[in-house]
């Protein structure tokens, strides 16, 4: 009952619940320094998911901000399962893993037995993925053992041994355990790792000498609709097993090429495969092709369905939206790197994870206002120059609205207090103007725009540092500046160009590791550090006023004084302005 209930929850959130996505864009991105090629799983507030650099990451689902992170010995490409209190995954240095989703400590390991030999070349891309059941999880391994490991104390309760590595998910329906093994089987076990009946693939008769490629291995949890067994197989085919005959209703192929992924929805079968770069949709009962769609490389990943769209993850870097029963594409959304990870859902947000190492969350897009302010003809006499002549047009090509004077400025902040509607403003300039500042700069118009949600974008420097008083003498100070933004400055003489060693909040924002800065430093725990620098000085950083994803105000300034800004320097700057708006 309990198995049942879990299965038809899944069903519903992977398909019924889903709100489509019409505009895609980056809500929050995440840094890790590995590939991300399990499937994440989310869980009351967090996100979880492993990384090829060892780590398993909990993050918050609404912003992306860790929570934990805990370091195996291998890389991870397995996904998590979640049961009560405790995550487990399995990693590359052959463990199993039971984590406190609390505070990420650890529970207790499993080791399991030395990986069995493999004539199977190539494309190890994935490990099984844990399954609880009771007081069981599931894990298959590659020594070619289905285990059963007690969930309190990681202890052995039985296992079932294949002749192949293990690295498909187990499915449990009914009180069933359905494990496929890469020696081409599907072993039917009860739940005390009794075997009731196995299903012979046509790979389990491939020699694996006569190919040059993998023909055998099963690498796809099954799925099981309307007493129906679903299999995609290495040999080339997707099954559908009568449960009652245990025979194939019918099987379908595009020659050799693999199928990779199935999932169900609405009498469909919609199955992700290899080389042929396709994504089909096959009749459940009769196994006919209903349509197909061709992506720009292979498609590994599980489909993501709703009630009317198909979402796609590609290895070709995108994510697609297409329609559920035509095929006919809605959208194509480019992240610009493969993507293994299978897509998932919640809260108005899909997630996933990509080789570049980042985790994405995707949201509808929301009307940003972009605008980018540098006076002309300005009366004020600056000691300094202009941080550079060539961001506003550079903006302005990219669509910012260039704001040219203070009234104007003045009124793009009041028009964002009103409408509430996410926006940006980069300041090349290095004054705010006192209208907008006020006279009580913890409270002025620009102090409001950014409590209310809104993002400055500022050029390293303190804000009104030079700055002239009524009488035209010139002023050198920081207290204007710190009133505003709750910020102690450091050493405001200092604008020396360093090296700087980027946090990881400041990778989650697209910077390099290591990167050059030059700025005046603040204390370290009035903001959130984006890099430090050779010093250990607060070199790139933000401060937030708002929840709001992409909201806050950002000091970077990544090319030395009194030399010009380059197209790499413009291009982080467009980037950390479009960070969560676009």
């Amino acid at each position: 009952m309990i198995c049942l209930l879990l299965i038809f929850l899944s069903i519903s959130q992977s398909s019924l619940a889903i709100q489509d996505i019409e505009n895609p864009k980056i809500k929050w991105q995440f840094k890790t320094h590995g590939a991300i090629r399990g499937t994440a799983v989310v869980s009351g507030n967090n996100i979880y998911f492993g990384s090829s650099d060892g780590y398993i990451y909990a993050l918050n689902k609404l912003n992306g901000n860790q929570i934990w992170k805990y370091k195996t010995n291998g890389a991870i490409v397995s996904s998590p399962e979640i049961s009560n209190a405790s995550l487990y995954i399995s990693s590359r240095d052959n463990r199993l893993y039971s984590i406190n989703i609390e505070d990420g400590s650890l529970n207790w390991t499993f080791e399991m037995q030395e990986i069995l030999s493999d004539n199977h070349s190539g494309w190890k891309y994935f490990m099984a993925s844990p399954v609880v059941v009771n007081d069981n999880v599931l894990i298959g391994s590659g020594d070619g053992n289905l285990y059963a490991i007690n969930v309190k104390d990681g202890h052995i309760n039985w296992k079932f041994k294949t002749n192949g590595r293990i690295r498909a998910t187990p499915l449990v329906f009914n009180n069933t355990i359905y494990q496929p093994s890469n020696d081409g089987y599907v072993y039917v076990l009860n739940l005390y790792g009794e075997l009731l009946w196995k299903f012979e693939t046509l790979g389990a008769t491939y020699n694996p000498k006569d190919y040059p490629f993998d023909r055998s291995s099963i690498i796809a949890k099954p799925l099981i609709k309307d007493n129906s067994l679903i299999i995609a197989s290495r040999d080339g085919n997707t099954y559908s097993i009568d449960l009652k005959t245990r025979e194939i209703k019918w099987k379908f192929a595009y020659g050799n090429t693999w199928a990779m992924s199935t999932n169900i929805s609405d009498e469909t079968v919609f199955v992700g495969w290899s080389t042929n770069n396709m994504v089909c949709a096959l009749d459940l009962n009769t196994g006919e092709k209903k349509w197909e769609f061709k992506t720009g490389a292979h498609n590994f990943p599980k489909a993501l369905l709703s009630n009317t769209s198909v979402y796609i993850t590609s290895s070709d870097g995108k994510i697609y939206r297409m329609k559920k029963f035509t095929g006919e594409k809605k959208w194509e959304y480019n992240i610009g790197t493969e993507i293994y990870s299978s897509p998932v859902y919640d809260n108005n947000t899909i997630f996933f994870g990509c080789d570049n190492g980042y985790s994405y969350a995707i949201e509808e897009k929301i009307k940003a206002h972009k605008a980018v302010y540098h006076p002309i003809n300005s009366k004020m006499n600056l000691m300094q120059p202009n941080a550079s002549k060539k961001i506003a047009p550079y903006l302005e090509k990219k669509g910012f609205k260039h704001i040219k004077s203070e009234e104007d400025l003045n009124k793009f902040i009041v028009n964002r207090l009103n409408d509430k509607a996410p926006s940006v403003i980069v300041f090349p300039y290095l004054i705010i103007p006192k209208n907008v500042i006020g006279d009580s700069p913890e409270k002025g118009l620009i102090r409001q725009y950014l409590d209310d949600g809104g993002k400055v974008i500022w050029m390293g420097d303190i804000p009104n540092y030079f700055e002239k008083n009524e009488s035209g003498k010139q002023i050198r100070s920081s207290i204007t500046a710190s009133k505003l933004l709750d910020v102690e400055y450091e050493n405001p003489g200092e604008r020396g160009n360093y090296f700087s060693k980027t946090t990881q909040e400041g990778q989650n924002l697209g910077l390099p590791l290591w990167i050059k800065t030059t700025s005046v430093s603040v204390n370290k725990d009035q903001v959130i550090p984006l890099a430090f620098d050779e010093f250990n000085r607060v070199s790139i950083w933000m401060k937030k006023y708002n929840s709001r994803v992409g909201s806050g105000f950002i000091s970077s300034r990544t090319w030395s004084w009194n030399l010009e800004i380059q197209d790499y320097d413009l291009n982080l700057i467009h980037q950390l302005a479009t960070y969560g708006l676009e």
